[in-house]
């Protein structure tokens, strides 16, 4: 029997009661991730030998009639999200030999309840950007098309059948620009849902965990287990800890949905994400849907308000990789050139000019004249999403405006950022989000045509998930 057509609770299931045994399903794991790596160049660090000795390690505690409901059930992380037994990079030369101290919450809990974890995706530069180049690990290739950007290692993971699912981390909404390229289910928890202890980020008023999977049911698997207060985490929060498994069984009896005016209006949206949008529109109304298009006026203003915010935070918060704690270190005789040879061999150059728009807009006139009105941007757009969904059970947007960008041509994280026009406002608003994927049923094999966005009220991860499974079993 094969665990990688199986969904994550089938595949505990069969594991527990012994229809698959745990060291030949490690086994197949090391190989399928193995494929992978070698065809994608999806992981940073991995290695099979660990697949296989921790595929034994939880053998013996499906034997001795542990609680694992997750047993065996293989994920990946993004390289930004620490683990004590493996290197966390980041992505960037500056982390490239670093082993963390800690364990990032999340992960502590889907180790106590079986879940395996198969490797560390590679990812750009500290997360920024889903640009699928900017990795001083190489370029991830996207296993719908390898010409073609993955957006992430954790994205690519789940799409090539190696693992289950990922967490990976969402800053203006990478991970769900990721899942789309690679047609598979993003969820974007609201923030503090999830524990972002552990977590090395670069923007922390934005930036969170989320889940990536090929199907709804391993979303609510996962995110049942990684949801909940946890003490290390002042942001993370006490909302309960529901049952998704439980909770998407039940229908919807009606979803109201909202629909921005002039969603379409985009310079950088293409005629076939577009066209296969409108058409799945049409397709909603009636039944459990119905669909109104609603004025958002701050809306079309999120993507360069967040990457105004974003670079900002990332200026204060990547200032402490110096050369002298931690780290890659450059050579020079004395401090001040040290930090600057540091700084310039261990980031990309993509990085630096990043940083160099975040020091720029916080210095000066720049701070009053950018910065400033940015944050106050961001409680507009916050207030009008809430206001919004009052009225309505979701708001759907495309996730992002194209295809899969060929990887030579790359995505930039400085304005415009086309990439991130649908996805920043759930960030900027700390509300959920989820990408749900959309493919051409006469078009076998390539990628993806798009990704259908829908976000919801904060903490009502339930509704998203219920709507997903509706449209996986309708379209699907």
């Amino acid at each position: 029997m094969s665990g990688d057509k199986l969904t994550a609770a089938e595949l505990a299931a069969s594991i527990k009661e012994g229809a698959l045994q745990l060291t030949e399903h490690g086994e197949n794991v090391s190989r399928l991730c193995t494929k992978a790596q070698s065809e994608f160049n999806i992981f940073i660090n991995f290695n099979p030998n660990d697949i296989t000795k921790e595929s034994e390690r939880l053998a013996g505690k499906v034997g001795s009639g542990a609680e694992l409901p997750l047993a065996g059930v293989p994920f990946c992380l993004a390289d930004n999200i620490c683990t004590l037994e493996l290197k966390t990079t980041c992505g960037s030369r500056m982390l490239a030999s670093y082993r963390p101290l800690t364990e990032d919450g999340a992960v502590r809990r889907l180790k106590e309840k079986g879940a395996l974890l198969a490797a560390k995706g590679n990812m750009d530069e500290f997360g920024i950007g889903a640009g699928g180049r900017n990795s001083f690990f190489g370029a991830i290739k996207n296993p719908c098309n390898p010409e073609h950007t993955g957006g992430s290692g954790a994205a690519a993971a789940v799409a090539s059948g190696a693992v289950s699912f990922s967490l990976a981390t969402d800053r203006c909404g990478e991970l769900r620009q990721a899942a789309a390229y690679c047609g598979v289910l993003g969820l974007k928890p609201t923030y503090g849902r999830i524990s972002r202890q552990g977590l090395i980020d670069s923007a922390p008023s934005m930036e969170q965990a989320g889940i990536i999977a090929r199907q709804t049911k391993d979303l609510a698997s996962a995110l049942s287990i990684v949801c909940g207060a946890d003490p290390q985490d002042p942001t993370s929060s006490s909302c309960g800890v529901p049952d998704f498994n439980a909770l998407i069984e039940e229908k919807p009896r009606s979803v109201k949905i909202a629909l921005p005016y002039l969603w379409d209006d985009l310079a950088a949206l293409e005629g076939e994400v577009k066209d296969a949008i409108a058409a799945l529109l049409c397709r909603l109304e009636g039944n459990y849907f119905s669909l109104e298009t609603v004025p958002l006026e701050y809306f079309h203003h999120a993507s360069t308000t967040a990457a105004m915010i974003s670079a900002v935070e990332a200026f204060s918060n990547l200032s402490n990789y110096d050369g002298v704690r931690f780290g890659f270190r450059g050579e020079s005789k004395h401090l001040h050139d040290m930090y600057r040879q540091t700084r310039t061999e261990g980031f990309s150059s993509n990085l630096k000019k990043f940083l160099t728009f975040g020091a720029l807009i916080s210095s000066g006139k720049y701070y009053h004249d950018c910065f400033l009105k940015a944050q106050k941007m961001r409680s507009l757009i916050k207030d009008e999403l809430e206001k919004c969904l009052l009225q309505y059970d979701l708001l759907v947007v495309p996730t992002v405006p194209f295809k899969a960008p060929l990887l030579g041509s790359g995505i930039s994280p400085l304005l415009p950022d086309f990439a991130a026009y649908y996805t920043a406002a759930a960030s900027l608003a700390g509300l959920p989000a989820l990408t749900f994927p959309l493919k051409d049923p006469a078009q076998k094999g390539g990628l993806p045509v798009a990704g259908l966005q829908l976000i919801g009220k904060a903490w009502d991860e339930k509704t998203l998930l219920q709507v997903s499974l509706l449209l996986e079993e309708e379209l699907l």
